[in-house]
């Protein structure tokens, strides 16, 4: 029938229009499929970019924050209140300046600083925003978020001086139990003599060329804010950590005063007790202050002005690198006396400083102890004491925020900076030319407690630098050695420098004397990566502007930390110069708890007997501050 197919008949152009339709589709599938692809692809990569910007940003504000840790945590830690100068402000504002800003109710934006479990020198922030959907939410995709955690830490300062809770030495333990005393010499003082930072080093003399040296804790140095009552040049530091969970601390001084006192067999060899004994003297030889070293200090009918009045000041350390957030707490100033009388009944102190210059003190005991005086060859709370009997010798001021950390009669635990200064006899100057003293002391803490027991867990050591005397006998093995710094686990693969100023200015039986970096085992430190040694002259700054002499190279082949220091068959001396060692420490370097103590070793001719005055500087090469992997 015409216009009628039979079943099963095919009918001409269905087929086409079929595949039409087909292609039709497919294309459609294909373009969505393609659209859909180049969606996935574009959110993708805008929610990778903001994964990478959440990452950097927590990054940075970890770095920026952790500083800060752990005293000084919160907002309501911060120093002074309301400064922003805390762990969470710091890293807050590190995440916006890179974009991110907290509470941001468009993108979601969320910072959040952490404290790490069990690891009070770390800091962990977490950055997290919403990534938009721009193609995919044809397909029902939404908002998400995306969020990075970095943790920051900051290497411990590296401690200086003597295990323990004491930096230095009673006259009692000198040559005993411990084997040197902490100096600081006068401005008048040749810089020959030991002293790499306090006396002139802007007038060249016949030993020595000006040099810009400083301590790192200075208004010179940029790193304190100034404060006429001390040095801009800065003095020598000590930090002072009073745990937790005990009755608190304090800061003793050992020989406050400086009190020259004789010399060789006239000298005092022994604390200030009635009627000394073996416990309470040192073991004389070379054994004494030596505080007349660089004299004479003989006062007569017109005074000399080459005696030193000494300062310290305590503060109260909220950051371990912003020495502006230091709080001040006390400030002791002492007069020096001539001690040469020190033997005597009565009378025995001639006051060679201060408004009462020229007048005695006679020394007054109780039970065989001093009752006054206790600024020669005795310990002083330097945030207490006040002297009543000393005759004007002392001037304690304390400032309006002592009364919050110390409380009870000890100063609450946490961290404290103690800074030693060197003054004229007048206690007006710091940097008059006659000053000559050559100061002898020691710092500890103790347990608060009503006897001043001794504190096992508090930890005293010299910050940034150290200059210290020491009397040595280097036996018949012609050794001698001594702790010097302290290298936790931390530095395990980093590079530390150890720069000591005038080493090995002595006399040896034979002409020669070796110095050597012993490790924590007493073996010469050594490094596969090679160590530099270099003389740097009269300045550390040269390091830097390329001025020094190579005495051992990693270049050449040097693997040990030891040197040369005199050798008079050939000249050779460090003699008034700064020596610079770059150890790179073992990346397997983990010795057993608590036994991180390095050394400095004394290699002479034997029966050497001598004394040396030497100043060390230890420090990181490169920053203290870094990212946890």
């Amino acid at each position: 029938m015409k216009g009628r197919h039979l079943p099963g008949s095919r009918v001409p152009g269905r087929r086409l229009r079929s595949k039409a339709g087909q292609a039709i589709v497919l294309l459609a599938l294909t373009g969505t499929l393609l659209i859909g692809g180049v969606g996935i692809a574009v959110d993708l990569a805008v929610g990778f970019m903001y994964s990478v910007a959440a990452e950097r940003a927590a990054a940075a504000a970890a770095l920026s924050g952790v500083v800060f840790m752990p005293d000084e945590f919160d907002p309501a830690s911060a120093v002074p209140l309301g400064s922003r100068n805390d762990a969470t402000d710091r890293a807050i504002d590190e995440a916006r300046r890179n974009g991110f800003t907290n509470g941001d109710p468009l993108a979601g934006v969320i910072v959040t600083p952490a404290r790490v479990a069990g690891k009070t020198n770390q800091l962990q922030v977490t950055v997290s925003r919403n990534a938009p959907v721009f193609f995919m939410q044809i397909f029902g995709f939404q908002t998400y978020q995306v969020s990075r955690t970095a943790v920051a830490a900051y290497l411990p300062p590296i401690s200086l001086g003597q295990p323990g809770s004491q930096v230095g030495t009673s006259l009692a333990e000198l040559g005993n139990s411990r084997f040197f005393f902490v100096r600081t010499e006068g401005w008048g003082t040749d810089r020959s003599q030991g002293d790499g930072y306090t006396p002139n080093s802007s007038a060249p003399t016949a030993s020595y060329g000006t040099s810009s040296d400083v301590h790192l804790a200075s208004f010179a140095n940029g790193t304190e804010t100034r404060d006429p009552t001390v040095a801009d040049r800065g003095g020598y530091d000590y930090r002072i950590n009073v745990p937790t969970g005990g009755s608190g601390g304090v800061v003793q001084v050992y020989n406050a005063a400086f009190s020259p006192d004789g010399t060789g067999a006239t000298a005092n060899f022994c604390d200030n007790v009635q009627n000394p004994g073996p416990a309470n003297c040192s073991s004389k030889g070379n054994n004494w202050f030596h505080e007349d070293d660089g004299g004479p200090f003989a006062y007569s009918t017109t005074p000399p002005n080459n005696y030193s009045t000494m300062r310290y000041t305590l503060y109260r350390v909220n950051n371990p690198f912003i020495r502006g957030s230091d709080v001040l707490l006390s400030q002791l100033t002492v007069y020096p006396i001539d001690a040469r009388n020190w033997s005597k009944p009565a009378q025995q102190y001639l006051i060679a400083g201060g408004p009462n210059r020229g007048q005695t003190v006679t020394q007054q005991y109780a039970g065989g102890l001093p009752t006054n005086m206790l600024i020669y060859h005795s310990w002083i709370d330097v945030a207490t004491y006040t002297g009543a009997q000393d005759n004007g010798l002392v001037s304690l001021r304390q400032t309006g925020n002592f009364s919050t950390y110390y409380q009870g009669g000890a100063l609450v635990p946490g961290t404290y900076r103690l800074r030693v200064d060197t003054l004229d006899y007048s206690g007006a100057s710091f940097t008059n030319g006659s000053t000559g003293g050559h100061k002898g002391y020691a710092v500890r803490a103790l347990n608060g407690d009503v006897n001043r027991t001794a504190c096992g867990n508090c930890d005293v050591a010299a910050w940034n630098e150290i200059c210290f005397f020491t009397p040595f006998d280097a036996g018949p093995g012609g050794n001698f050695k001594m702790n010097l710094f302290q290298l936790t686990p931390d530095y395990a693969g980093l590079t530390v420098s150890i720069d000591i100023w005038d080493v090995g200015d002595i006399s040896s039986t034979t002409g020669f004397v070796r110095i050597n970096i012993l490790d924590p085992s007493g073996a010469v430190a050594t490094s596969p990566q090679g160590v530099n040694i270099y003389d740097l002259g009269v300045q550390r700054s040269n390091l830097a502007s390329g001025q020094y002499a190579v005495i051992a190279s990693a270049q050449n082949g040097n693997q040990v930390a030891s040197f040369v220091a005199t050798d008079t068959s050939n000249g050779t001396t460090r003699n008034s110069h700064w020596v610079h060692i770059e150890l790179p420490i073992p990346s397997t370097y983990n010795p057993p708890p608590g036994q991180y103590w390095w050394s400095m070793q004394y290699l002479t001719g034997a029966n050497t007997v001598a004394v040396d005055t030497v100043t060390v500087a230890v420090g990181l090469k490169g920053g203290p501050i870094h990212l946890v992997p």
